[in-house]
C-alpha cells in the first residue's frame, strides 16, 4: 500500500476544486489493477487530502508509479485551473496600473490567451500541455522521495520558473494589446483622412509583382507610376514592407474603387487594406490574370480586367 498526504490552504473554492478534479479524473482515468482512493480532513490551518493505493496483482516497475503520477497529474491541473488565473491577476495588476490600463485589462486578457495556446497541442486529461506536464514533472520529482506535499509551498517556492514564464507572456501580451491598439487608431486616423480626400483614379487594380510590392494600374490598364513614394521607399537604408508600400501608395492615390488581384495569397494584407479602405476593396480570383499566376502586367499588352 503507498500513501500520500497533501496539505491546501484550507480555502473552500481551492478545494472544492481539488475534489472536482479528482473526482472527474476517478470517472475518466482507468488506473486497473492499481485502486487509489483518498479521504480529507480539517488540519490545522490546512485541508489534507490523503490518498491511499494498492494494486490487486503484484506491483510491477509500470504500476507502483500509477499512484504518484495520479496525485502529480491532478495537482498540476489544479495549478492550472486554479492556482494560475490568481497570479495572473496579480502579476497583471501590477503591469497595467505602471500603464494605466486598469480599465482595459479584460481587452487584454484575449491577447494573453492567445500567446498561452501558441504551441500548445489539443489534449486530453492524460496528454497534457507543455506548461502543464513541466508542473506535473516537478511534483511527480518530489513526491519520489517525499509521501506529504505542502501544496501552497511548493507553487510559491517550486515553480518559480513557471511564474517567471507567466510573467513574460503576460507581459508580452500587455505590449502586443498596446501596439495593437496604436494600429486601430492608425487605421481610424487614415480612414478619417480619406473619406475627406478627393479620388485621384477611379478603379486601381492591384497587381503582385517581381520587382517590388505591388504594380498599380488604372481602369485602362495603364501602369500608375509612383516615382516619388518609390524614392523615399526602396532606398537603401528603408526596407520597405509590402504593406507599408501598398498603404501608403492607395492613401497617395485616394481611388473610389480598389481591385486586389491574388488577394488570397496575402489574407492578413487584404484585411489591413480592407480595414482602412472597408467597401472601397474588392478581391479578385478569377480573371484571366489571378488564374494564369502572373506575376506583372504587359504593359503593352495589357490583360483585360
Amino acid at each position: 500500500m503507498q500513501t500520500y498526504a497533501l496539505y491546501f490552504e484550507n480555502v473552500p473554492a481551492h478545494c472544492d476544486a481539488f475534489r472536482s478534479i479528482i473526482d472527474e479524473m476517478k470517472e475518466r482515468v482507468n488506473t486497473d489493477p492499481v485502486r487509489i482512493t483518498y479521504e480529507e480532513r480539517d488540519q490545522g490551518d490546512f485541508r489534507m487530502f490523503r490518498f491511499q493505493s494498492w494494486c490487486m496483482e503484484e506491483y510491477d516497475a509500470e504500476t507502483i508509479e500509477w499512484a504518484r503520477a495520479f496525485i502529480s497529474l491532478a495537482v498540476a491541473e489544479w495549478v492550472i485551473l486554479v492556482k494560475e488565473p490568481e497570479v495572473m491577476e496579480e502579476i497583471a495588476g501590477d503591469l497595467i496600473e505602471s500603464e494605466q490600463l486598469e480599465e482595459e485589462w479584460p481587452y487584454v486578457i484575449p491577447f494573453v490567451q492567445r500567446l498561452f495556446a501558441e504551441g500548445e497541442e489539443e489534449a486530453d486529461l492524460l496528454q497534457a500541455t507543455t506548461r502543464k506536464a513541466r508542473i506535473y514533472r516537478k511534483v511527480r520529482d518530489y513526491l519520489e522521495d517525499e509521501r506529504e506535499l505542502n501544496v501552497l509551498g511548493f507553487v510559491r517556492f517550486r515553480l518559480q520558473e513557471h511564474w517567471n514564464e507567466l510573467f513574460e507572456l503576460i507581459e508580452t501580451g500587455l505590449d502586443d494589446y498596446l501596439e495593437d491598439r496604436q494600429y486601430q487608431e492608425f487605421v481610424d486616423l487614415l480612414r478619417f483622412f480619406i473619406a475627406d480626400q478627393e479620388a485621384k483614379q477611379e478603379v486601381v487594380h492591384v497587381v503582385p509583382s517581381v520587382d517590388k510590392p505591388f504594380h498599380l494600374y488604372d481602369k485602362h490598364g495603364d501602369r500608375i507610376w509612383l516615382d516619388h513614394l518609390d524614392a523615399v521607399m526602396f532606398t537603401d537604408e528603408q526596407k520597405c514592407r509590402e504593406e507599408d508600400y501598398l498603404v501608403s501608395a492607395l492613401v497617395a492615390i485616394a481611388p473610389e474603387r480598389i481591385v486586389f488581384h491574388m488577394a488570397q495569397d496575402r489574407p492578413a494584407l487584404t484585411q489591413t487594406v480592407r480595414s482602412i479602405f472597408e467597401n472601397r476593396l474588392i478581391t479578385c480570383h478569377s480573371c484571366s490574370l489571378c488564374l494564369s499566376g502572373r506575376r506583372v502586367l504587359d504593359v503593352n499588352k495589357p490583360t483585360p480586367l
